[in-house]
């Protein structure tokens, strides 16, 4: 993984969800959620889950609670999500959004139930479930249609009934 492409990647996710998504994108739009679900679909296994802790850090240097919070929950998506790309069919968009669902949401609801508990936010638990389901969800979609771009720009063969 060439770190200096993802350290430039992460200083403009870092600029984009800090500086210009807080003016008009919604709340549940988690740029380090994706960038961190993209890393763990696409880098070797070591760097991908290195590369999704270091991607959580930097979402709790930019927040207002404590440090560490978001570097654990991307950490562990990242881990699960390196263990479970192993499994599934990578190479279909929809399969790719599913398992980062299914990785996403537990690492929201930790988050969620950080916010809740021990910072006293005063949700209830069907805004929490909502919440992480709605992020999760937008987030596993960016990453998976993200990864979709390149074969979109990429020339068909035409068909030849040559073939046959």
């Amino acid at each position: 993984m060439s770190w200096g492409l993802f350290s430039v990647a992460l200083l403009l996710v870092y600029l984009v969800q800090t500086a210009v998504l807080p003016h008009f994108a919604p709340q549940w739009l988690d740029l380090f959620l994706t960038f961190a679900l993209l890393c763990g679909l696409t880098a070797p296994v070591a760097d991908a889950r290195l590369a999704g802790w270091i991607a959580g850090l930097a979402q709790d240097v930019g927040s207002d609670g404590p440090l560490g919070i978001h570097a654990l929950a991307l950490g562990l998506a990242v881990l699960l999500l390196t263990r479970l790309r192993e499994v599934v069919n990578r190479e279909l968009w929809w399969v790719r959004w599913l398992v980062g669902l299914v990785v996403a949401l537990p690492a929201q609801l930790l988050v969620q139930l950080h916010d809740r508990y021990f910072l006293g936010a005063a949700v209830s638990w069907l805004h929490m479930l909502g919440y992480s389901l709605l992020t999760a969800a937008a987030a596993a979609l960016l990453a998976a249609l993200v990864l979709r771009l390149p074969t979109l720009f990429r020339p068909r063969r035409p068909y030849s009934a040559l073939r046959w």
